[in-house]
């Protein structure tokens, strides 16, 4: 297993209980995406066979960064489920993935095997197996600014023509 050190984390959704069924319903999966703007971590994580990807930002402001992403499927090839992500911080305790906030800094292990491809050859698969998080920064879920709130309703119920009911109600 090798072990990523001092990445940023984004998007974690590790909750045992919660997994991403957004791209498989059959096999959610756990998801972490881990960001570097070091072009030499960036060589050592290509070097390591992940699928390394260039974000150039079209900000002034904002600088180019490399990203990877992460998962971890539910249910094994055998049919078995899967243990989950384990989340950790610095002192080995576990806390809650769900209080993960982006740009938190961590350790992140994964596991990688050989696999064949359907085109012929052999690739390199990285399975999430557990992320300690050294800086964290809580998440902290904010109100939407567009939710409803309660406002003064009226009810107009039709009446019919002549005190015919010609079954119309709209």
């Amino acid at each position: 297993m090798a072990v990523l050190k001092n990445v940023e984390l984004w998007f974690i959704k590790a909750n045992p209980k919660r997994p991403n069924a957004k791209f498989n319903k059959a096999n959610p999966t756990w998801e972490a995406q881990i960001r570097t703007t070091s072009k030499e971590v960036k060589k050592e994580w290509e070097a390591l066979k992940l699928g390394v990807k260039a974000i150039v930002p079209d900000g002034e402001n904002e600088k180019t960064y490399f990203r990877v992403n992460l998962r971890k499927k539910t249910i094994k090839e055998s049919g078995e489920p899967a243990s989950p992500v384990s989340v950790i911080n610095g002192a080995m305790k576990d806390i809650d993935p769900d209080s993960i906030g982006n740009g938190s800094i961590g350790n992140v292990r994964i596991f990688q095997y050989e696999y064949k491809k359907e085109s012929g050859g052999t690739g390199t698969a990285n399975v999430l197996m557990g992320i300690q998080v050294t800086k964290h920064i809580v998440y902290v879920p904010k109100a939407h600014s567009d939710d409803f709130s309660a406002e003064d309703d009226e009810v107009i119920q039709p009446e019919a023509a002549d005190g015919v009911d010609d079954g119309a109600r709209y």
